[in-house]
């Protein structure tokens, strides 16, 4: 059976620019469960199409888009046949209607998955689809709806959720794509982490600050092991560059144990790094939270706008605003002279880059911030691409008319990395010089590439 549960809705504005959902969730109470919905099994395998996710041209997974939904997905490892999908909706992205002024207002999202072996794979493996029915006095509900679903995974392989979450009433749908890594049971996916204050499941592994997490292990356990990694790490270097990239050999500051406490265990995710989490300290295996700057992945502070400017900027200039006493005051000027004085195109350029660097730590964070990775290099200066093509050893990003010989592409091989599913390195070609200092003369020149 589903379950589901509200929770109350937290809006944070970080900068003018953009408005994040917080990580914490207010206190709630449970409303209702609700069943899966078998009678649209069959209009579930309708709404996917029937090739393969790898002939699919997903560019959308990294355009947002404010009137898009934005579920999250949560997929937890049971028992050696059974897995649940965990996933939270903003109730708010959702349209409400009503047919008379005397009805209440009504809206309605339906979550359905299909599994395959892999993106290459047009097999269904399993399928299922679950329907919200929710209320409201007014048109919006500030409110987060959550629920799960059991999922079909035998224990010794790997697997691909194509998820898709379709509000009812507006027809917008979301579709997003989870790995299941059933290897065993010591990956990520056999731990769920909540907040101890209300017991709310934490979807992201991103903390956005100093907070007490509880983590349940789904197997037999009573002491878990904890690393903490507070690596600096380079950014990405120009796709030109010669040298091969590849995972960082990482050596933890810290290492300690946790002992479970009716059933849970309590860790305090405090100061940034990397917190790695196993069954046995001997193993890489395990759940990894992360925790960057506070208010990640939005840009708050005033030297977080220093960082960045790293890939457009000259030695001196870099040098010169890394050591400024008024590090905002000489950003402003950096882009002001960028755009000749003129304030409003000054305006548009920071509104661009900026924006482009926070939906770059939205899509591509790894073991670092996403904008200092490289598909985040390439996103933050060429911007969105107009087509991305996904398998399993990862993505070809295209600029341009698809299939044409004008076309600029870049591909990324997807990495194998025990701390993070996200990791992916650009394949880089000498070629790429005068393409990518055009990009950055035109950034420089006051022009949006």
């Amino acid at each position: 059976m589903s379950s589901i549960f509200k929770m109350g809705l937290q809006y944070s504005v970080i900068s003018p620019i953009f408005a994040i959902l917080q990580r914490k969730m207010k206190k709630s109470r449970y409303l209702y469960s609700i069943g899966i919905a078998s009678a649209f099994l069959l209009s579930l395998i309708g709404c996917y199409s029937p090739t393969r996710v790898s002939n699919q041209n997903i560019a959308e997974q990294y355009k947002n888009d404010i009137h898009s939904l934005h579920p999250e997905f949560n997929l937890v490892h049971v028992d050696d046949s059974m897995s649940l999908l965990y996933f939270k909706i903003n109730e708010s992205e959702l349209l409400y209607e009503r047919r008379a002024l005397s009805d209440s207002f009504s809206a309605a999202v339906r979550v359905s998955f299909r599994v395959t072996i892999n993106y290459e794979s047009p097999l269904i493996m399993d399928s299922n689809s679950t329907v919200i029915h929710l209320q409201s006095l007014s048109n919006s509900r500030q409110e987060y709806a959550v629920g799960s679903m059991p999922v079909k995974l035998s224990k010794g392989t790997r697997y691909l959720l194509t998820a898709l979450t379709l509000d009812m009433n507006s027809k917008r749908n979301e579709t997003t794509y989870i790995t299941a890594n059933k290897t065993d049971f010591s990956t990520g996916q056999n731990f769920l982490v909540r907040d101890p204050d209300n017991g709310h499941i934490i979807f992201s592994p991103i903390i956005d600050s100093a907070m007490h997490v509880s983590i349940q292990y789904m197997q037999p356990a009573q002491k878990l092991y904890v690393k903490i990694y507070k690596n600096k790490f380079p950014i990405a270097a120009p796709p030109f560059n010669s040298d091969e990239y590849s995972s960082p050999q990482l050596y933890a500051d810290s290492s300690f144990s946790i002992t479970k406490r009716n059933g849970m265990f309590q860790l305090y995710v405090k100061s940034r790094g990397m917190y790695h989490i196993t069954a046995d300290s001997n193993d890489m295996s395990g759940l990894t939270l992360f925790r960057f700057d506070e208010s990640y992945p939005n840009i708050s502070q005033a030297y977080q706008l220093v960082a960045p400017l790293r890939y457009i900027s000259s030695n001196e200039e870099f040098g010169k605003l890394v050591n400024s006493k008024a590090p905002k005051e000489d950003v402003d000027n950096f882009w002001l002279t960028a755009a000749s004085g003129n304030k409003d195109r000054g305006r548009a350029l920071v509104h661009n880059y900026y924006s482009r660097i926070q939906e770059a730590n939205r899509y591509f964070a790894s073991y670092e911030e996403g904008w200092r990775t490289d598909r985040g290099m390439i996103y933050l200066i060429f911007g969105p691409p107009s087509s991305i093509y996904r398998s399993s050893e990862g993505e070809t990003w295209s600029y341009g008319e698809e299939r044409s010989y004008m076309a600029l592409s870049f591909t990324f091989i997807k990495l194998d990395n025990p701390f993070s599913d996200n990791d992916y390195a650009l394949q880089r070609n000498i070629n790429y010089r005068n393409i990518w200092y055009n990009a950055v003369d035109l950034w420089r020149d006051g022009r949006i590439y």
